[in-house]
């Protein structure tokens, strides 16, 4: 019998843990990597810009240009976010050294573009930075108009378990400006609030609040629309299916109706923020959602990031979940009496809208229709 080669068993040995440390280790830094992917989502989502990376991502979602050019970048970020020391046409070599500097920024875009995978360069820019994967060349978008603008879409779902299923979505068309976030924000924390603005959760000794805060949030954001197609969750076999329909026709007819209305025309780039959903399905929603859109083929849209959010801290979904929340309170409880019914009463008051418009026989998705209520209409 042949006698086992103790050396060579303990160098297999030796590669074996070796190998299973490293496996350890990539699959630390990628859980740290996605951990912190999603802070700087739900950062982004939120207004809540607290250091450099927050800054930086938050002008690489509102700009193309900025993706693709260091310059952009830093020119955005400079008007932006150091305004005492940039007037946006010129800078003085004193006020030069103040502004950060054009390498930080580039370093950070770059772990954001390479390391996150969020907020992607065009391919001819991702060539020439040598970032591009030869398996995803074929792959890659066409390059984007200079100077695109954005079509910014918050969404909510609510009526799974009731008779009538809501898919409902807040439009933003310019960017939202910094003054205005922290202003919102800074109203919810003078109000010592020890809870987050949910429609499941209003009370009786919540619904003023709740009315202010939707009243403060139009008054500063008076640029947005909401958005909302409802179906009858009736005969439904699969409610997720139905779900992934309503969004995809919500996202295509909203593009369409702003395109076509003059508010928002195309070109331009559409993303999207979803609320998240606890069963941890949401990136195979997002990636169906993605795929029906662009086989639509609407010309002069882009699709971009679609990022699933948590709506902790996240005021724009909060205010997403109250408009939803509204709507499908008044067609699933009509005659309700209590505060819910009270805010809700009040939310379709504060941006006119007539319930008697949703067809509450429809069970097609294919048939919704899209209600686009402009905030500013009030």
């Amino acid at each position: 019998m042949e006698t086992p080669n103790l050396n060579e068993e303990l160098n297999s040995f030796d590669e074996n843990s070796h190998q299973d440390e490293l496996n350890e280790k990539q699959l630390a830094k990628l859980q740290r990597i996605e951990e912190e992917k999603k802070v700087l989502s739900n950062n982004i989502a939120s207004g809540n810009i607290e250091n450099i990376k927050d800054k930086v991502a938050s002008i690489l979602n509102n700009s193309i240009d900025a993706r693709n050019s260091d310059i952009e970048l830093a020119w955005a970020y400079w008007g932006n976010f150091e305004s005492d020391n940039f007037n946006g046409t010129d800078i003085t070599k004193e006020n030069l050294f103040k502004l950060t500097k054009l390498s930080s920024l580039s370093r950070i875009r770059a772990k954001i573009q390479n390391e996150y995978k969020m907020f992607q360069a065009d391919e001819k820019v991702r060539k020439y930075r040598g970032v591009l994967e030869e398996k995803n060349r074929q792959d890659a978008i066409s390059d984007k108009p200079k100077g695109l603008a954005t079509y910014s879409v918050y969404i909510d779902e609510t009526g799974k378990t009731q008779e009538f299923l809501s898919v409902g979505s807040m439009w933003v068309l310019k960017r939202f400006k910094e003054e205005a976030r922290y202003q919102l924000t800074k109203w919810v924390k003078d109000q010592n609030l020890n809870y987050e603005f949910h429609f499941k959760d209003i009370k009786s000794n919540r619904v003023n609040i709740y009315k202010e805060f939707f009243i403060k949030f139009l008054a500063l954001f008076p640029e947005v629309s909401f958005k909302i197609i409802v179906l009858k969750n009736k005969g439904l076999s699969d409610v997720n299916s139905a779900i992934l329909h309503l969004t995809n026709h919500l996202l295509i007819k909203g593009v369409n109706d702003e395109n076509e209305s003059g508010r928002g025309p195309l070109p331009r780039l559409l993303q999207a923020w979803i609320d998240e959903d606890e069963s941890g399905s949401d990136q195979l929603k997002i990636e169906n959602i993605k795929e029906r859109i662009n086989s639509q083929k609407i010309e002069g849209l882009y699709v971009g990031d679609f990022i699933a959010v948590s709506s902790a801290k996240n005021l724009y979904i909060q205010v997403v979940d109250l408009f939803t929340g509204s709507i499908n309170r008044k067609l699933n409880t009509p005659d309700g009496t209590g505060a819910k019914d009270e805010f809700a009463e009040f939310l379709l008051n504060a941006i006119k809208f007539d319930l008697k418009k949703i067809d509450k026989n429809n069970s097609n998705a294919d048939n919704s229709t899209v209600f686009n209520l402009t905030a500013n209409s009030q």
